[in-house]
């Protein structure tokens, strides 16, 4: 910087191009630990699990789902991903439970959660199928965040219908009369 006649400060070309090497230098460093960033959540593993009439684990299937919204499972979303994967090898289980694993840590608080992960819980479990907030969880850590669905075995056959009989016992004979 040089002063010039008038006592302001007036920046010359080589200051100029020291602040932009600075700002690039800090950008090129930030790059590197963008994968602490908080970042929405876009896509979610869902994880199917089936148990028998003896509550033994009998399948695990898994998919990637891409959510509408970010951020959040809409409860259409949910539904359609419940009736979609409730019938498995000719068998019609019933959903038991929803658990929602949301990796919500925050980048100042990685290093408190290495020392001592056990005070810290992410595990949710929905009890009513309604749209459901996550928050935004680190880059590197998105592929935990995890919805698991419980299925069990039910009683009813896929295209077994119970239909109730009726059974008319016509007596035949004389009509009973009062006294």
């Amino acid at each position: 910087m040089v002063m010039n006649k008038y006592r302001k400060y007036v920046m010359t070309e080589e200051d100029s191009l020291f602040d932009e090497e600075w700002i690039k230098d800090f950008e090129e460093e930030d790059k590197e630990y963008s994968m602490f960033n908080e970042v929405e959540v876009n896509n979610i593993k869902v994880t199917f699990l089936y148990t028998n009439k003896r509550n033994e684990l009998e399948k695990i299937s898994e998919k990637q789902i891409e959510l509408s919204n970010s951020n959040v499972i809409k409860k259409e979303e949910l539904i359609k991903i419940i009736k979609g994967n409730d019938k498995l090898d000719k068998i019609k289980y019933k959903l038991i439970s929803i658990l929602i694993y949301n990796f919500s840590l925050k980048n100042d608080d990685l290093k408190y959660f290495l020392k001592n992960t056990d005070s810290y819980d992410f595990m949710n479990s929905l009890k009513n199928i309604d749209d459901y907030r996550l928050t935004d969880s680190i880059n590197c850590l998105q592929d935990v965040n995890n919805l698991y669905i419980l299925f069990t075995e039910d009683d009813k056959k896929i295209g077994v219908k119970d239909t109730k009989r009726i059974k008319f016992s016509i007596v035949k004979g004389k009509t009973r009369r009062r006294k």
